[in-house]
């Protein structure tokens, strides 16, 4: 699978996390579809980059937002557990969930790059 499908699949991935735990939260709290917030644009990225002379910009891109998601989500994470605030539930289930696809997404992104610019 090329990047720039595996860039579609992780955003859908991130919006399908974001509206799972909005709607499994009962639709409560905006911050629920963060997730969903950083998959669109990885979703919309990838599929700039579908298009041979836009590629490498738009997987930059992608690969940007996916960094981002993971860094966003781990300080969180982080953040409880210094505060001692950590509590398995389904707003930190969704963000080490978002933590996990972000880091797969950006080493996937960061092989590839680096294979790329071998050749």
């Amino acid at each position: 699978m090329n990047m720039a499908k595996k860039g579609i699949v992780t955003g859908l991935v991130l919006i399908a996390l974001g509206m799972i735990g909005y709607f499994v939260g009962g639709r409560v709290s905006v911050t629920a579809l963060i997730p969903a917030f950083v998959g669109l644009p990885i979703l919309l990225s990838s599929l700039l980059a579908r298009s041979p002379e836009k590629r490498k910009l738009g997987m930059h891109l992608a690969v940007f937002f996916g960094l981002l998601g993971f860094l966003a989500s781990l300080g969180k994470l982080v953040s409880k557990v210094i505060k001692g605030e950590f509590e398995l539930g389904l707003s930190t289930g969704s963000m080490m969930g978002m933590s996990l696809v972000c880091l797969i997404f950006v080493i996937q992104c960061v092989k590839s790059f680096k294979a790329a610019r071998a050749k």
